[in-house]
Parts: structure tokens; sequence; C-alpha cells
């Protein structure tokens, strides 16, 4: 039998991750040397008074990174040039912390996993959009298939954030924030690069602010060969190459009318093709595509000297996929073609008041409404035609209280109201102290969570499937606690260090009940762990983070430890300015023993040959190195290696790990 892609994600991935490793410091330091010299929208602020890090995923505005009680990372676009980096799936693997798989090269099904979850747990955002898609069976997004070149920046949110944004937040949160306003009226850029594997891209695009407008426009093409996907020791490795095509193409803008009246407009179209294998089978005839287009409409009123901001949003995400599994040397008969469509129409009134009641104390206060309709068509061939919709309303609270510069206090309450299954309510409370003295701050904070049952796991009818609407969500709690040491930023030289406990218990988890032919919520998770990061840097000259993680990932009801993800996992990065042209990089990345679904040598299915279960699978070592050097101010020579060491190894088990790639290429900017 010939399962969809998203479903092998079902059947062999019951809840796998990595914890986050703590990076406050690192957020903190980036400040001084990102977005602070440009002028960016409010919604996209990187950097405020003093250099601190902004950031606006954890409060859905404007906040300094130390003052929120969670760990949040910044992926900038400085990041991202210096390292080489041109997928999500490439950058969201240097973020300690996530565990990234991905089934075979670009393009390939690539789930990130939060803290000890399930990839349907981390939540997916494009500037505050939703993306996880309605149409794939856990209601997961695929990271594979996108590029980086619209991109200001990543910011990754750790630990549960439903009483923020509702459902899917159970681990973690992603938000993709791209690139507006600036300086001047018009400041074009454009990149080419050329690579092994027959690898090619180029981006083109221009930002500015002019007068009351600003805007960003950017179009990217990205085009590899790839490699073989399976991995060399299975016996029908045919060593065919999977190769992919990506263009994407985002548009971005704000209208200021008067002094308090501001339209902002976004607009973004992706699309992929790819081909691909399935585990442990290479194919000649496997491949899909995959592309959404996503729009919103977003008039913005501010009065009160700009205390007081009002946000009425509309738009839709449309998600539509489709795969080809035609006959080919390993598979006679081939399989039925898979066609989804996903539309999510959404509509949201946010409102965010600042107050200053003394000198002592100040506060942000936010709250809103919001409303959603997915609606989703299917058919694998497998199963039954899949045509359903459901609505969704909700309404949240924010508050952020500062006291004497010293504390501060975090809290979030949301009630979801979903058509088809009771409402549920979650929250979020956290403090922050504020300890000048040594450079850092301590922080605690208790929050609860929940992921919705999808419409295919609910209303999918097959041979091996029933369909059960009577699921409810998964429930999470999840305790965290943190301290970071550190000089101040800006120091000649300095060192941080930060270590952050995490407990999460997960309960009421969908799991496939092959007796009862249905879904279920029968899986319960106990997850714990610790995290260090230390940082060094001396000037503008070195700069070095070295991160470690421990995770306690266990079966709560078996006390199986969870898959795929390492007890001990380890990260370092080097940066060397030798001259003030010239950036020198170096990454490495561990990722140790883990348990994961296992296959063996043979090609075949069933018992004596194939899937032998699940068992323990090999640490691996990956190591990376990037430099540029800038020719004038506004053109670069760029080069990058992925892998230098061309490590074999497999991720997940069975699928070959990229091999040694290289690029070269130039970047302008005026």
């Amino acid at each position: 039998m010939t399962v969809s892609r998203y479903n092998i994600v079902i059947l062999s991935l019951p809840i796998a991750t990595l914890p986050f490793l703590a990076v406050s410091a690192h957020a903190e330091t980036m400040a001084a040397e990102t977005v602070a010299t440009e002028t960016v929208a409010a919604e996209t602020l990187a950097s405020g008074p003093e250099g601190e890090l902004i950031v606006v995923t954890a409060m859905r505005g404007n906040a300094a990174v130390e003052s929120v009680a969670a760990r949040t990372e910044v992926i900038s676009r400085d990041d991202i040039e210096r390292k080489g980096l041109v997928t999500a799936a490439d950058a969201l693997k240097s973020v300690p912390g996530l565990s990234v798989v991905q089934s075979g090269g670009a393009g390939g099904l690539t789930s990130v996993f939060s803290r000890g979850t399930n990839s349907k747990h981390t939540l997916a955002l494009y500037d505050g959009i939703r993306l996880n898609d309605a149409s794939t069976p856990n209601g997961q997004f695929n990271f594979g298939s996108d590029t980086l070149g619209d991109l200001e920046r990543i910011e990754v949110l750790r630990g549960p954030a439903s009483a923020v944004y509702g459902s899917d937040a159970i681990g973690g949160v992603i938000n993709f924030i791209p690139r507006i306003g600036g300086e001047r009226a018009f400041m074009p850029y454009a990149e080419i690069a050329a690579g092994n594997l027959d690898t090619y891209r180029g981006l083109a695009g221009a930002r500015g602010t002019a007068g009351m407008f600003a805007y960003g426009v950017t179009a990217e093409y990205f085009e590899t060969g790839g490699y073989d996907n399976v991995a060399a020791r299975i016996a029908d490795d045919l060593g065919e190459r999977d190769g992919s095509r990506f263009f994407t193409i985002t548009g971005n803008g704000e209208l200021t009318l008067t002094d308090g009246l501001t339209i902002r407009g976004l607009a973004r179209y992706r699309r992929a093709k790819s081909e691909f294998d399935d585990a442990a089978l290479d194919r000649e005839g496997r491949g899909g595509r995959d592309r959404y287009f996503l729009w919103r409409i977003a008039p913005r009123l501010t009065a009160l000297d700009g205390r007081y901001q009002g946000d009425l949003e509309f738009g839709q995400v449309d998600n539509q996929r489709s795969e080809w599994n035609h006959p080919d040397t390993n598979d006679s008969f081939g399989g039925a073609d898979t066609e989804a469509s996903g539309l999510r129409t959404f509509a949201a009134w946010r409102n965010r008041l600042e107050v200053r009641p003394s000198d002592a104390v100040k506060a942000t206060i936010s709250a809103g409404l919001e409303w959603q309709k997915d609606k989703v068509d299917a058919f694998d061939g497998y199963s039954d035609a899949l045509s359903s919709s459901e609505e969704q309303t909700a309404f949240y609270g924010l508050a952020q209280v500062t006291i004497a510069d010293r504390v501060d206090l975090n809290g979030s309450l949301r009630h979801d109201n979903p058509e088809s299954f009771d409402a549920v309510t979650t929250w979020n409370a956290g403090g922050v102290l504020h300890l000048p003295e040594v450079g850092g701050r301590a922080y605690v904070s208790y929050g609860t969570s929940f992921k919705a049952p999808t419409l295919s796991e609910r209303f999918t009818k097959s041979a091996w499937n029933v369909g059960n609407p009577d699921l409810v969500p998964e429930h999470g709690k999840s305790f965290e606690a943190g301290a970071d040491v550190g000089t101040e930023v800006g120091a000649q030289g300095w060192v941080g260090l930060n270590v952050t406990y995490f407990d999460t218990k997960i309960a009421d988890l969908i799991e496939y009940d092959y007796a009862a032919l249905a879904n279920r919520n029968v899986g319960k998770a106990a997850i714990d762990g610790f995290e260090l990061g230390v940082q060094a840097k001396i000037g503008r000259i070195a700069d070095l983070r070295v991160n470690y993680s421990r995770t306690n990932a266990f079966n709560d009801a078996t006390g199986d430890q969870l898959l795929r993800r390492p007890k001990h996992s380890w990260s370092a990065s080097l940066t060397l300015n030798p001259i003030e042209r010239l950036s020198l990089s170096a990454d490495w990345y561990r990722r140790g023993q883990r348990m994961d679904v296992v296959y063996d040598d043979s090609s075949a299915w069933g018992p004596g040959g194939g899937y032998v279960g699940n068992g323990l699978v090999t640490a691996y070592d990956l190591v990376s190195f990037s430099a540029r050097y800038s020719v004038t101010d506004s053109v670069e020579l760029f080069a990058n290696m992925r892998n230098a060491f061309d490590q074999t190894y497999e991720e997940p088990d069975s699928y070959r790990g990229a091999p040694r790639s290289w690029q070269i290429g130039t970047r302008a900017r005026f």
C-alpha cells in the first residue's frame, strides 16, 4: 500500500521533537547589529530605545524580548545572509532546540518539533497570519518548501502560546516576518547564486518609505537537481536524484491616510514542485506540487498620542496540494494520485492600549475578537472524498505590567468556541525579575494549551478508518523557569550564560486505534528537560555561542521514549570579522542518539524485511562554513558550504541526509 507522505507522519510520528535551548542573551546582543539602522512599520519593528530587541510574537505587539516570561529566538536578515540560509528548513535547523526532520532534500516533507511536542503542535505564522494547513491529516505546516528572500527576520517563541493564538501552539510558534519600509523611498536589492547539485537561485526586490507610503516587494526563484533521497544501504536504491523548484513573490505595504488612519496590505504567493521517495523505497514516479496564496487587508486606527492602536483584519490563506504516484522501476503498480485544498477565511478586531497610572508603573493591555472558517476538499484514492467546513470564533485578552523597571508581569487569557465541539479556555501567566546588578534576569511562567482535532481526523472514511466526529482537543500544561547572567550589550568584551528548565504534560492525544479503525483520544505525554547556553563576544572581532539541551520525553501511559527526540543535543556557532569587510562563520550541530521508526537494508515490506519496528538511531555531527566579503558598500560576494565533511546520516531513518553542498554568489543592496 502506498501512503501519502502526510499520512506517513501520522503513522510513524506519534509525537516527536527536541527541546529549545536558552538564547535570551543571543537575542539581546543582536539588537545593536540588526535592523536598528532601518525604519520599519510598527508591526515589524525590530529594535527599540538604546538598541533593545523588540519582538512582536509573544504579546501580539511590540515588547522588549527581556520583558517576556518566555524564550524567543530571532533569526535576523543578517543571520540569513551571513550563514547563506536559503530555505525555512535551513534556517530552523540552526535554531537551538528545534528538531527539524526533513524527508529528503528541498521540498521534502519537513516537520518541526518544539520542546518535546509533536510537529502538529508547532504553529506557523506569516506576519501573524496562521499558516498551518487545514487540508493535511493532522493540520501541520510543511516547512520544506519556503524560501527566505522576502523576510526581515524569523521569530521562534518556545513553549505554550494557545492563550494568545489558540489551537496548535502547544510547543511553540514560528513567525515569518517580511521586509517593509526603509530610510529612503527606493532601496532595491538583488542576489544570484549557483552551486553543486545543479542548484541555482535568484531574487530581486525593493523596499522603502516615500512620504506616507511604506512598502516591500520581493520575487525569488530556487531550483536544484537534488540528490538521491533514499539511503545507499537500502537494497532498491536506484541512485535517482530528486530535484525541486520553488517560486515566491511577496508584496507588503502601508499607506498612512491621516495622522490616525493607516491601511495595511499583504499578499504572498508561493509554489513548489518536488520529487520525493517513500520510506525505504526509491521511486522514480513519485512527486508533488504544493502552493499557497495568502492576502490580508488591515485598516489601523491610532489615537491618544499613539497609546491606542486598533486593527481590523480581513484575509484568506488558500492551500493547494497534489501528489502523483506513477508506476516505476520499484513499483509497477504505482498508486492513486492525491489532491487536497484548504481555504481559511479570517477576520479579526484587535485593540492595544498603553497606560501609565504612575511614574513607577506602566502597562500594555490588548484585547481582540477573531473569526475564521476552514473549508477542506481532499481526495487521495484510498479514502472517500472529504468535503467539509467549520467555523470558529474566539476572544482574547493580554496584559503586560512593568513595575519600577524591575519587574514585568505577563498574562493572557483566550476563549475559543469551535462549531463542532465544546469551547476551550486557555491561560498563561508569568513574571520577570530584572537583575541589572549581574546584567541578567530571572523568570517563571505557567500556561495551558490545546490542539483541536482536524476535519480529516474526524470525518475521513476509508477501508482503514471509520471516522470519529466525537474527538476532543488535546490539552497541554507547561511550567518554565529560566535565568540569564551577562554583562551589558555594547561592551567590548562580555560573557553571558542562560539556563532554562521546562516541564510539559499533554493529555487526550489523538492516536490511531488499529482495533477500532479510528482515531481516539487515548495518548498521554510527559516531557521535561533543561537547556544551557553560553555566549562570548570580543567587540566586533569574534562571537561564539554554544548550546546544550537535555530532553526526557516519554509516553506517559506506557513509559516508552517518544520518537525522534535525542536526550542530548549540542550546537555551536563562531563568527569572525578579521577585517572590516570580511566575515567568516563556522557552525557545528550534534544530534544525539534517538528512537525512530527503523527499516533494515531490505526493501521488502512486512514481516521478514523492510520495517522492523522502533529502534535506536546513531548520532551524527554536521559542520558548515560560510564567508562574505564586501567589495563596496553596496555589493558583496559570498560562499557557503553545508555538511562540509560530507557526513553520512539518515534523518529520518532510511532517508539519506543531505550530502556536502556549496554555493557561491553575489548580493547587492542600494
